[in-house]
């Protein structure tokens, strides 16, 4: 069995290499880089807490194991508590038949955390996950797409499969445009026709922090944030530019009154992956219009982001179909209203509020 321990600043190189062999095709070009970054992820983030600790797993004299905890804030209900988000869950290829995966898992959330978040887990530790009593909620399981370029979208999901040659693929494309093209005028489909009504403009962590409180409402489970805090986070979200380029847009009515904001990743001739969509109560649709028709600009051939139960009849007017698919988000409280909340949808938890952006990828 593994021997247990907090983890130390002076582990990262031992991490790090660790990470190569659990994860060889991420691995980074640069060791130094990587180590960099990961002290700035766990022991310099704007909410460092001792007491919510990452944890390694030794056996024979190396770290074998390792589970990465990130804290974070959040509301619940008023009530201000504290949140362990689990990343860079990982153990050694030679010791996955060991029992030091379940020790870690159990370190970790067994912590003072009023919640444990991790929402990029695969299904071997979801099932380690339920059997220590955590959940993976099916509502927060689920993702949207909204497919832009209907005909582009299934060239792009037939290119590398081998009974469609690329040269076939390459040559359909100008029909593929064209057909696009003309998808594009169909009325679900008017991404090109916007709302004069409403003005955009650029958004900023001080914007964000400013009218939270307005776009927020409702919501019993809910994130924290200050001006410290979002300013990096918004900094580390934009670096990871595997997704693309970060887009953040604020959307004004008529009589320049916020009504809500979107984020995502442009990617041209891709799938566009959005990292938050935030409105007042009623506008939501219209924040999501707007959103789809900037991608829609942008050369963006779908669109998907993590599904919020709260939008599901927008989603639905707007031709967005849901679908579980990619990590699992799991959830572990010891307080039973906030497991029950996040099972009931009454929780704000975008790709923000998790692990999804970090980018421990290199780039």
């Amino acid at each position: 069995m593994a021997t247990l321990r907090i983890f130390a600043e002076d582990d990262i190189p031992a991490v790090a290499t660790l990470f190569g062999n659990v994860f060889p095709e991420h691995r980074w070009t640069s060791q130094a880089a990587y180590e960099s970054y990961f002290r700035e992820m766990l022991f310099n983030n704007p909410w460092c807490d001792l007491q919510l600790p990452s944890w390694v797993a030794e056996e024979d004299g190396r770290i074998a194991g390792f589970a990465g905890v990130m804290p974070r804030r959040m509301l619940f209900r008023g009530r201000p508590i504290r949140v362990a988000v689990g990343c860079q869950f990982m153990v050694d290829p030679d010791k996955r038949h060991s029992l030091t995966a379940l020790q870690l898992m159990k370190a970790y959330i067994s912590g003072p955390q009023d919640l444990t978040l991790a929402d990029g887990a695969n299904d071997v530790a979801r099932r380690m996950w339920t059997r220590l009593g955590g959940t993976a909620p099916l509502l927060y399981n689920l993702h949207w797409t909204r497919t832009l370029r209907p005909v582009r979208r299934v060239l792009s999901l037939l290119k590398g499969r081998t009974a469609f040659p690329s040269s076939l693929i390459f040559a359909a494309r100008p029909l593929g445009a064209l057909a696009d093209a003309l998808a594009a005028r169909l009325r679900p489909n008017q991404f090109h026709r916007e709302a004069i009504e409403l003005i955009e403009d650029a958004l900023d962590p001080a914007m964000m922090l400013a009218h939270l409180p307005e776009v927020l409402p409702g919501n019993g489970l809910q994130p924290v944030y200050d001006t410290q805090s979002l300013a990096w986070l918004l900094d580390q979200t934009a670096r990871k530019t595997r997704q693309g380029t970060l887009r953040m847009r604020a959307v004004f009515d008529g009589e320049r009154r916020l009504i809500g904001w979107y984020l995502y990743y442009v990617q041209e001739g891709g799938v566009s992956e959005v990292v938050q969509v935030a409105a007042r109560d009623g506008s939501f649709e219209r924040v999501l219009e707007r959103l789809l028709a900037d991608a829609w600009r942008h050369g963006a051939v779908a669109v998907r982001g993590r599904f919020d139960p709260r939008h599901v009849q927008e989603l639905s007017d707007r031709h967005c179909w849901l679908r579980r698919e990619g990590p699992w988000t799991l959830v572990h409280s010891h307080d039973a209203e906030v497991a029950t909340a996040i099972q009931q949808g009454d929780a704000f938890l975008s790709r923000l509020e998790g692990e999804w952006w970090l980018r421990f990828a290199d780039g």
